[in-house]
């Protein structure tokens, strides 16, 4: 195929017809054809090749306005279309909302008979759709994508991309799918002031909109009551206006509930607002059977306000936000039931509560905490570490090498983190420790055999040849590494099992009660955002091991060497030590009074160990879980093990400042905000100091669950005098936990609730939006499976400029011409120099042969005459026959 860049100069080709009737025939023909060429290299003749293949990729809308009927028609029509692929045609497949997932990269022959789908289906995001197929796209190869979608965007603006898709030859088309209208509720906003007085009567506002529904109710929760009002004639936008009272003090939430039998998402229905109510904080003290009250007063002198409560802890059953913090003082958990541990946790978590634990010889692990929900919030791990010989390690590393490994996780791959963690364990084992490691996909490899470590730097060649690979079957690799530690003398023996927990099925329980019982522990260390926690936490669970979620891989091989059970020690040392101060810049104090005593635990990562014994046991813990905060006292503040600290004079002072860090002060030169803007939430701070001023160049990082128990960590940035803002991704509806931190200071607790109304909105297919795609990139709107793979308008490559061989073959053409013209006289021109070169080379040959005959005369004797004559004779007759001879070679 052929084409013209500058197709104006062709009207240039009209000096032929000239040149042919000016000049005779066959000078006109020679003459023409050379300007023939110079006319089409001037036009910008070029030069495209066929196309072979047809590369389409499909994106599907998996976003909550397309229905489930319409997903499973669109798949239909996708394996329906592929009875028209050519052989060479590859296909690919996206699905979209708020977030993509490739499902199938580009393939000749692709398996489009099931989806994973996508995780945030509460938005639609066209623009990242086309992002991600235009990333499948060969540099250039031509790429036709097929949107199967309502085209209703709420994140992103797809017409950034038009340009790009029409420059890259993308052609677009779309396949609209159904929409059907249908009567909808919507509770837009709700709006309630965010800090309050004790015994303050506020507002609440809210914004209803309603798409033919004429009436409904709305609810109001409060204070743990509940307010109903009956909704009448209801038009498209409504606003409502209730006033609310407080009567106690703490975090609180106003809750808000819209309702209709007609009513068809019930996710967009329910709004809820943080408040904060300022007042004496408040203490609920839970004693146990040994209670002192040494400490306790300690607390009110310091200004708490204490109530008490003893078994069997009425309290526990009813509302505690108006409490800020819980005391557990060495109570064991058989003492309390399951839904009174679930209040405590719902305190911390959801209403931002904080929970202080105090140790003694009936708490934590001495008292049976062990699968509670008061063990999922504790910042120790309840199984201690049973430090290990160094010589009688076995420890089997067994990493996950499949495909999902190879996903970024904080900007570099798992699999290289795991292998930088396998080469500390290595770098950390002895000589004489046994160490092998198996990689795993869909099958697995021991990489390095279970050996003594003679040869380090051999395992370390062994480790780096690891790469990500195909599937996942964790289970075989399992078996195979408890089979060759079985045959190890060695009695401390190990498996740690490096995945992101997304493996085929096997009987885990099974493997892992079989490997407890032949004194094999396994512990399991998730990778990545996608990790699979319920799994990895049950098999280190059944294996006697530990659960790590791998948020900083590199700071845990050091841990891991002591995954074992307790087997030799006691939930209970007793023994008199200082206690050591591991972080002063969070305590504020050096010196500490003595212990006798404290339940055993092990710190549990990420959080942090303020105070240990010397051997770096947690005597002190905290954690930040949800909204709130936990702490625990592994000792106990009773006569038996802590007899100094409640002599100690600045007792009350240490434990009220420490506690207090936990309270967020809601000041009024603090002022916090949370918006959506598209599929993020953010965060706006504005802060000043007591007299006005801005603060600037603060250090504020927040941390936020997410409804799905998600923890997200993130930096607040300065965008203006004493202005911050921090984003965070939406990737579910419901209530986001937030926290805000200034220098180990907690200076604010927010509860933001998120319905993203948008993608509920009843609405049509955008008729406008798929026009401006076909039309932009010469793509169509499509309605049958053969239009998929019909044929290809763009051509299949850069084209190929022709114009500097048509310039050539011109250029040689006039040489040709030039040299048949002259060829006459450039003919007499060469045999005049031959003949001239003849005689120049005839005369100069008769010199030198009649100058060697007279040379010879010379040096002899001088004849006679009569020789004289006959010698001269016989020269002429030597000198005519070389000359005949010559004329004979001629």
């Amino acid at each position: 195929m052929i084409g013209f860049s500058r197709a104006i100069f062709l009207i240039l080709s009209l000096i032929i017809i000239y040149l042919i009737r000016k000049f005779p025939t066959r000078k006109a023909i020679l003459r023409s054809i050379q300007i023939f060429l110079l006319v089409l290299a001037l036009s910008g003749l070029q030069f495209f090749s066929s196309l072979s293949q047809i590369n389409v990729v499909f994106l599907l809308d998996q976003s909550l306005s397309v229905s489930p009927e319409e997903k499973e028609n669109v798949l239909n029509f996708i394996n329906n279309s592929l009875r028209y692929k050519g052989e060479n045609d590859k296909v690919g497949l996206i699905t979209f909302a708020g977030d993509v997932n490739i499902e199938e990269d580009l393939k000749e022959k692709p398996n489009l008979n099931k989806i994973s789908g996508v995780e945030t289906p509460y938005f639609t995001n066209i623009e990242n759709a086309l992002l991600s197929a235009i990333s499948l796209k060969g540099k250039q190869e031509p790429l036709r994508i097929i949107i199967a979608s309502d085209l209703q965007e709420n994140v992103g603006n797809v017409e950034k991309l038009l340009n790009k898709m029409k420059n890259e030859k993308i052609q677009v088309d779309v396949y609209p799918l159904k929409t059907k209208q249908y009567k909808e509720l919507i509770l837009m906003k709700l709006q309630t002031p965010k800090i309050i007085d004790t015994g303050q009567v506020f507002p609440v506002e809210v914004y209803v909109k309603s798409f033919g529904i004429k009436e409904g109710t709305l609810e109001i929760e409060w204070e743990n009551k509940k307010y109903t009002y009956q909704l009448k004639d209801l038009r498209e936008d409504n606003f409502f206006s209730f006033n609310l009272k407080s009567t106690s003090s703490g975090l609180k939430d106003v809750s808000v509930r819209i309702k209709s039998a007609e009513d068809t998402y019930l996710e967009n229905n329910t709004a809820i607002s943080f408040v904060y109510v300022q007042g004496k904080p408040k203490i609920l003290y839970l004693i146990g059977e040994d209670f002192q009250p040494l400490f306790s007063n300690a607390l009110r002198l310091q200004g708490w306000d204490l109530i008490y409560d003893k078994y069997p802890y009425i309290t526990l059953e009813n509302d505690l936000s108006n409490y800020q913090l819980i005391i557990l003082d060495n109570i064991p958990a058989n003492k309390l039931t399951w839904n009174k541990m679930n209040n405590i946790r719902r305190f911390v978590v959801e209403k931002g509560g904080t929970l202080l634990i105090l140790g003694g010889d009936k708490s934590l692990s001495a008292g049976d905490y062990q699968q509670t929900p008061l063990e999922e919030i504790l910042p120790v791990t309840l199984k201690p570490e049973q430090l290990l010989k160094r010589s009688n390690v076995s420890l089997v590393l067994i990493i996950d090498a499949s495909g999902s490994m190879g996903a970024l996780s904080g900007g570099e791959p798992k699999i290289e983190l795991a292998k930088e963690s396998a080469q500390l364990v290595v770098d950390f084992l002895n000589d004489e420790d046994y160490f092998g490691l198996i990689a795993f996909d869909h099958s697995y490899q021991w990489i390095v055999p279970l050996q003594r470590l003679t040869n380090k730097e051999k395992v370390a060649e062994l480790i780096s040849r690891i790469e990500a690979g195909g599937g996942t079957a964790m289970y075989p690799p399992l078996k195979s590494a408890g089979e060759e530690l079985i045959k190890i003398p060695n009695q401390n023996k190990h498996i740690i099992a490096i995945t992101d927990g997304q493996t085929e099925g096997g009987d885990f329980y099974g493997i892992s009660r079989w490997l407890a019982k032949n004194k094999i522990t396994i512990s399991t260390i998730g990778i990545g955002e996608d990790v699979n926690t319920n799994l990895l936490k049950n098999i280190a669970e059944w294996g006697n091991g530990r659960y790590y979620y791998a948020w900083d891989l590199r700071s845990l091989p050091q841990l891991l060497l002591s995954e074992t059970k307790a087997l030799l020690r006691s939930n209970i040392i007793e023994k008199n030590f200082t206690p050591k101060v591991n972080r002063p810049e969070f305590l504020n104090i050096q010196n500490l009074p003595p212990l006798s005593g404290y339940v055993l635990t092990s710190a549990k990562y990420p959080y942090p160990v303020l105070i240990s014994d010397p051997t770096g046991d947690p005597i002190l813990a905290f954690g930040q879980f949800g909204l709130g905060q936990v702490y625990v006292f592994t000792s106990a503040l009773k006569s038996y093990w802590g007899k100094d600290w409640l002599k100690w004079k600045d007792l009350g002072r240490f434990w009220s400042e420490l506690l207090r860090r936990s309270i967020p002060h809601y000041i009024s030169n603090i002022h916090v905000d949370v918006v959506q803007e598209e599929e993020n939430g953010v965060i706006n701070l504005r802060t000043a100091d007591a007299q006005g001023n801005y603060i600037n160049y603060a250090e504020i990082k927040f941390i936020i669950t997410d409804p799905k128990g998600k923890e997200i960590q993130g930096v607040m940035e300065q965008k203006g005098p004493g202005f911050y803002q921090g984003k965070f991704p939406i990737n579910s509806l419901g209530k986001y936990q937030i926290t805000l931190w200034e220098n180990n200071n907690n200076i604010a607790k927010i509860l933001w609730y998120t319905t993203n109304t948008n993608e509920f909105i009843p609405k049509t297919f955008n008729e406008d939006l798929a026009y401006l795609l076909t039309s932009t990139t010469n793509g169509k709107i499509i309605k049958e499976p053969k239009d998929v793979f019909r044929s290809w308008n763009f051509k299949s490559e850069e084209p190929k400029p022709l114009d500097i061989p048509l310039i050539l073959c011109s250029m040689v053409l006039f040489l040709l011409e030039l040299f048949f013209r002259k060829w006459r006289s450039i003919r007499e021109m060469v045999m005049e120099k031959i003949n001239t070169f003849k005689r120049q080379q005839g005369e100069e040959w008769y010199d030198s042969v009649q100058e060697k005959i007279l040379n010879e005369w010379r040096n002899k004797p001088y004849p006679s005459m009569l020789e004289t004559a006959s010698l001269e004779m016989r020269a002429r007759l030597y000198i005519a026959h070389l000359k005949a001879q010559e004329k004979k070679k001629k």
